[in-house]
């Protein structure tokens, strides 16, 4: 009996240690068109996790507004921040549904909210904002982010906050990572999602190199052909980076099957 309860009490203990958290990272689409996602180091089993409060925050610079927020957040302007922070303003996301996420494989982002940063500055970054920082710190309540669901999926399950913190690239700088792409039309990435190969047409003697990133940073490959065979990489999300001969940038994200 008493190695019964031994085992039952390692096999709780086991259980309790695999962690089931999630990341977040900021992910610029294109353009001005940005994803908060959030990346697991779990993978979901039916019925799938539960999420029922969640928020993060986004600074920009003063004046600087975003559209078309999608995912059910609420999303109040600060524009009153202390130093060193008093040029910029803090958008809160607060999440104002209940929502229950998708099958999802560890380490593949899944995406919160997307939405457009208006006005197409060109000084000043976004920035998703860290718990460490002195700003969130000041005001947990207002600015930290949190990610609070069940652990194992069940819905009768006691809440738990399950974020962890952040990975990838959490600012992008407007002067450098903008780019106007309406001076390189024509151009375009397909397929989209790709299994093999994916190609960049109308830049072929404009281009001058590439790079593919993953959502955490981390720079895969680098080429200078407008082909890029991705037929070896895990399948999930990437971000490749164009940059032409003439110094223009392009941003895009790209699925891998």
């Amino acid at each position: 009996m008493k190695t019964k309860v031994s085992l039952l009490l390692a096999l709780m203990f086991c259980l309790a240690m695999q962690a089931q958290t999630y990341q977040l990272t900021l992910i610029q689409n294109s353009g001005y068109n940005y994803s908060v996602a959030a990346v697991p180091d779990f993978n979901s089993t039916a019925p799938h996790p539960y999420i029922n409060d969640q928020n993060f925050t986004v600074l920009v610079p003063d004046g600087v507004t975003i559209s078309n927020v999608t995912g059910g957040y609420s999303v109040p302007v600060f524009t009153s921040l202390p130093a060193p922070n008093t040029s910029e303003d803090a958008i809160a996301f607060n999440l104002v549904q209940d929502i229950v996420l998708p099958l999802h494989t560890a380490g593949t982002p899944i995406v919160l909210t997307t939405f457009d940063v208006d006005g197409s500055p060109t000084s000043g970054s976004i920035t998703l904002l860290d718990n460490a920082s002195s700003l969130a710190m000041a005001a947990p309540s207002i600015f930290n982010s949190f990610f609070i669901g069940t652990l194992s999926g069940n819905l009768v399950d006691t809440a738990t906050d399950n974020y962890v913190g952040q990975m990838g690239t959490t600012t992008y700088n407007f002067a450098t990572l903008g780019t106007v792409e309406n001076e390189l039309m024509g151009y375009s990435i397909f397929p989209n999602p790709a299994k093999d190969v994916i190609t960049i047409k109308g830049l072929e003697n404009n281009l001058n190199r590439v790079e593919v990133y993953s959502v955490s940073g981390q720079k895969i490959i680098t080429k200078t052909s407008n082909r890029i065979d991705v037929s070896k990489f895990n399948s999930g999300i990437y971000i490749l980076k164009i940059e032409t001969q003439k110094g223009n940038r392009i941003i895009k994200r790209f699925i891998k099957e």
